[in-house]
């Protein structure tokens, strides 16, 4: 009887420490997701006219290694739009768009970490006036 309780014990001290390293403990994540005129977002802004350059800004916190951030931007008609930035650790990621047509757009950061895993995602939506949006 001693040694069947001791048999499961180990076993389960085996199952914890097998799951213990496949777990990912990581700090990291988008602190702050937003749009603006220029590559720090500010000030911020969700309203744009036809012609201006949009940035979509990824402020990332607590990233110790080599991460990525996937934007994807998705018009209200078209296709998405998609780009990876390398991120060394903390710091500023941002997407700029250039031509950016009328009508209404969302957007998303993912965070990335080495092995491709979705570690925090933030979106968010804008809109650009001007063309199609003017009737």
């Amino acid at each position: 009887m001693k040694t069947k309780i001791n048999s499961i014990i180990a076993i389960g001290i085996l199952v914890f420490i097998a799951m213990a390293c496949n777990a990912s403990f990581t700090t990291a994540n988008i602190s702050s997701f937003n749009f603006g005129k220029n590559e720090k977002g500010e000030p911020s802004t969700t309203s744009f006219n036809e012609g201006d350059k949009v940035y979509c800004v990824a402020t990332l916190s607590g990233v110790m290694g080599k991460y990525k951030v996937r934007f994807k931007v998705e018009p209200s008609s078209g296709s998405p739009m998609t780009k990876d930035v390398d991120m060394p650790g903390d710091g500023t990621a941002y997407l700029e768009i250039s031509n950016v047509a009328g009508g209404e757009y969302k957007a998303e950061a993912a965070l990335l970490d080495e092995s491709g895993k979705e570690v925090d995602k933030k979106s968010g939506t804008f809109s650009v006036k001007g063309g199609e949006t003017e009737k």
